[in-house]
């Protein structure tokens, strides 16, 4: 088939009398954001593919996604503090190549902190499909998050589906490589490494976890698709949609805050060092974005903690891709000026953590299970352990990091804590500070058969 514009003409947003009516928020403003609909033959499939996010402000912001298999007559979200609903708002629908699939999205704000609401997708011919989500609390309190990155549609990418459920995270952080409906990673793959259905195949298999949590996505090389928008980031854009706060007004960077832990997202695609395809196409935009937003949260005094994921490593030993100098000389030094806690990365298909790195090197250990101040310095993750098929080969002696002129360059492995080859997901728990002022995010990073593979309490003191 051929590329498909947006579909239909633009309807009126509710007005704030019909929203107050309703009981769905708690102050000023309108819901959702622009909002199309779409004219077609009635379709007696269901909404799949259900998966939410936050937006800019996790408090009030949330934004519903869904699919359908192809395009439906008067797509609708009907959204109430209720199963009785009592309001309803039509999606922004888009298309994307070669599928046949229309992906739908409402942005909701104004929403009540710490609130459940119940949600009802249809369209006319259709059954519906039912969920509910839970804005974020107004207050700090402690809460579960999960993080990883390289899925895929598999076995295992299934399992940690449901290991997340069973964790009882409230959002998802996923560091890129997502669905791999381009297998070439580099932006420059030919039609026969390409099978855009697995996106609606992987949207299936996170529904049973995303369609009651926030599922925040970020690039990796498989989402440069070749062919698929400029970047090659236009099949994710058209699935995903995020808090569109970030660098240059695009999807692929973003920031929010939960609690007292300020989230940002990086594409690293712009910074590597082992693919050219997007390298520097945001340069110094991000690099100033990035900096401005690192000098804002720690200047908060309520936030404790700033994790910045994106999908190259900065610090791996692992063979298949190991370190990424692009990474390290674009961003390290601002992580370290701003002492941010954590980075979580992929790529590599194998679970890694590091010391604690300040300029370049360790300056304090971080064994299992030990407690250490990120006061001192930051820990790196890699978290690819998502699904797709693991990397067992690792250098926990000797490795490399590749250059500017893409050579392996040779280097000791002096700043590996944790290493494991199994699939896996990283939780992380954040509390508040306690009555000395202390906050912690503890660490713990669970197989997918349930085993554990890693623990660490990482504290900061204000």
């Amino acid at each position: 088939m051929t590329d498909r514009p947006h579909i239909g003409p633009t309807a009126l947003a509710p007005s704030r009398r019909t929203l107050l009516k309703a009981g769905l928020i708690g102050g000023a403003g309108v819901v959702a954001g622009p909002m199309l609909w779409t004219q077609a033959a009635r379709s007696a499939a269901p909404a799949t593919g259900v998966h939410l996010s936050y937006g800019a402000d996790p408090v009030k912001q949330m934004n519903v996604s869904w699919s359908t298999a192809g395009s439906v007559q008067a797509p609708r979200l009907d959204l109430g503090v209720t199963p009785d609903y009592g309001l309803t708002l039509r999606p922004e629908s888009l298309s994307t190549i070669r599928v046949d699939s229309v992906y739908h999205h409402v942005d909701l704000s104004d929403l009540r902190a710490g609130t459940r609401y119940y949600y009802r997708l249809s369209h006319d011919g259709g059954s519906p499909t039912r969920g509910s989500f839970t804005t974020a609390p107004k207050a700090t309190r402690s809460f579960r998050f999960a993080a990883f990155g390289d899925m895929g549609v598999a076995e295992d990418a299934a399992r940690n589906v449901n290991l997340i459920r069973q964790q009882g995270a409230e959002f998802a952080f996923v560091v890129g490589d997502i669905a791999y409906a381009d297998t070439g990673g580099q932006g420059k793959s030919r039609k026969t490494q390409q099978d855009f259905g697995v996106w609606d195949e992987l949207l299936t298999q996170i529904q049973p976890s995303a369609n009651g949590i926030p599922w925040m996505t970020v690039v990796g090389n498989h989402e440069m698709e070749n062919g698929n928008g400029e970047l090659g980031y236009d099949g994710h854009r058209a699935r995903f949609r995020h808090p569109g706060n970030g660098a240059g007004g695009g999807q692929e960077t973003y920031s929010f805050v939960r609690g007292n832990v300020a989230f940002i997202a990086l594409d690293g695609n712009d910074a590597t060092y082992e693919y050219t395809r997007n390298a520097g196409y945001l340069g110094d935009t991000l690099d100033g974005w990035l900096e401005q937003q690192l000098a804002d949260f720690r200047g908060r005094n309520d936030i404790d903690f700033i994790l910045v994921g994106f999908h190259q490593c900065a610090y791996c030993t692992n063979i298949a891709h190991a370190s990424d100098g692009g990474i390290r000389d674009r961003w390290e030094a601002l992580f370290d000026r701003y002492q941010v806690d954590v980075v979580i990365n992929g790529h590599n298909h194998c679970y890694e953590r590091t010391h604690l790195m300040r300029d370049g090197k360790p300056v304090q250990e971080a064994p299992r299970g030990s407690t250490v101040s990120t006061n001192q310095g930051t820990i790196y993750i890699t978290a690819g352990g998502g699904g797709g098929s693991t990397y067992p080969d690792v250098l926990p002696v000797l490795s490399y990091y590749t250059d500017a002129h893409g050579l392996k360059i040779p280097e000791p492995t002096t700043y590996r804590a944790v290493g494991d080859a199994t699939h896996s997901v990283a939780f992380f728990d954040a509390h508040p500070r306690d009555a000395q002022g202390q906050a912690r995010l503890d660490l713990e990073v669970i197989a997918t058969d349930g085993s554990e593979v890693d623990t660490l309490t990482i504290a900061r003191t204000r």
